[in-house]
């Protein structure tokens, strides 16, 4: 009888218990991998949102060497009355811009069209016509665009958002500038008797950087501009470039960093925000970077934001 040869030799491989063994490693393997991966990432979109920044910092650096003042929050023009009827406006803009506190509309400009120039988009700004509304029809191409240095790459969202409010779509922005910060002092004699966060003569609109046709020269931050913040992230779902709805933020003690604003019932998802987890990058209008934890006290926060408050910050206070 002959033999089998190959019975003599049994066939090599894994039983399945095996390579079930060998899966449950990778995987915990990859399970401890991937926070790492996930955390190198969100440190380079951090760095590179730190950069955004720094580029509107130098950009409005140079903007300051040409106007001998910073860019305004947005652009309003005081309307002008018929001399022969009072009550008839035959230029600018329609609903006034008496005082600093006077709400921006959609159909004005946003301050950050002012440094386009200086952060090599020229062209960007030759194509636009100001003569006409961010939401009119001649602007519907250029505001569409979206551009790198407006976008933090940890906020990721569609290339272009759609105004509340409107239908037209826009190129976004993750940045927004320091209006101002704080409270003005009660009077009882006056518009503000006690210090009521919804009341808007208690409001302060013009201590900061970027307001309604602001001009603050490098001589108006008597604070100190290493000390003083000119904008900084705001991940608004609708947060765009082109109008004034998306240009400023207001600082102050009612409001905290990375929540939304509730008014009304209503969430506002309009105040300082970032996907960074537990801070939110600003610049300052030296034009060096600052990193400031959520968890920052409010009244230290407000500090940063007025230029010319007076108010000592000792290097404590900001982490």
């Amino acid at each position: 009888m002959r033999r089998n040869p190959l019975g003599r030799h049994r066939k090599s491989g894994f039983t399945l218990i095996e390579l079930l063994v060998v899966i449950a490693i990778i995987g915990v393997l990859v399970a401890l991998l991937l926070p790492a991966v996930q955390s190198a990432r969100e440190a380079a979109n951090r760095s590179q949102c730190q950069n955004n920044l720094k580029q509107f910092g130098l950009a409005a650096q140079q903007y300051h060497d040409s106007f001998n003042a910073f860019p305004a929050g947005w652009y309003c023009m005081p309307p002008v009355y018929d001399t022969a009827n009072p009550n008839t406006v035959i230029g600018g803009d329609v609903t006034g811009c008496a005082t600093t506190g006077t709400p921006y509309q959609p159909y004005q400009w946003s301050g950050l069209v002012g440094v386009f120039n200086k952060m090599e988009q020229g062209n960007l700004f030759n194509e636009i016509n100001f003569s006409y509304a961010p939401n009119h029809v001649v602007n519907t191409t250029a505001v569409r665009r979206t551009l790198t240095n407006f976008v933090c790459p940890s906020n990721r969202r569609p290339e272009t958002t759609t105004q509340t409010g409107s239908a037209q779509k826009m190129g976004p922005s993750d940045y927004r500038g320091n209006m101002a910060a704080g409270m003005i002092l009660p009077d009882s004699a006056g518009n503000c008797p006690t210090q009521d966060p919804t009341n808007v003569y208690c409001l302060n609109f013009d201590n900061g950087m970027t307001y309604q046709n602001s001009s603050v020269g490098m001589a108006d931050i008597t604070d100190g501009s290493t000390n003083t913040c000119l904008m900084g992230e705001t991940i608004a779902p609708n947060g765009v470039w082109a109008p004034a709805t998306s240009c400023c933020v207001r600082t102050n003690n009612d409001r905290t960093i990375n929540r939304p604003i509730v008014s009304n019932g209503q969430n506002y998802y309009t105040y300082w925000s970032s996907k960074h987890p537990g801070l939110v990058n600003f610049v300052n209008c030296d034009g060096s970077v600052r990193t400031v934890s959520a968890t920052i006290a409010k009244p230290v926060l407000n500090k940063l934001m007025t230029r010319n408050g007076g108010e000592t910050i000792s290097a404590d206070e900001t982490k």
